[in-house]
């Protein structure tokens, strides 16, 4: 009994594995098909000659970009100091502290000061 269920799960092993890889070998030839079919996207294109007025626009364009990026990183910099922000919750919550509060009170004082 015991090696006709050790055969049993060897032939299930087998199989299982069997549909994995043939599925994988009809995945691999549909990709193949669909590359072959499918049109050559890529197209050698020439950059194209700019004429003078083109790259006289293209040249007060990009200078005015710069301009633009080093004033607004300048005035980034100068802008005045600002205070440290809030943190986002309180340090301690109210559930804490009235828990901690209770916690004190059944335990009673833990320390004695220098005047008691």
């Amino acid at each position: 009994m015991m090696s006709e269920n050790i055969s049993f799960a060897l032939q299930i092993t087998v199989v299982g594995m069997a549909v994995v890889f043939a599925a994988i070998m009809v995945l691999w030839g549909l990709m193949a098909i669909l590359v072959r079919i499918a049109p050559d996207q890529r197209k050698e294109s020439k950059p194209e000659k700019l004429t003078l007025n083109q790259e006289q626009a293209e040249r007060k364009r990009r200078v005015t970009a710069i301009a633009t990026a080093i004033a607004l990183a300048q005035q980034a910099n100068t802008s005045e100091p600002h205070e440290f922000p809030l943190p986002p919750t309180a340090i301690v919550s109210a559930w804490q502290a009235v828990m901690r509060t209770r916690m004190l009170n059944k335990r009673g004082p833990t320390r004695r000061g220098p005047t008691q």
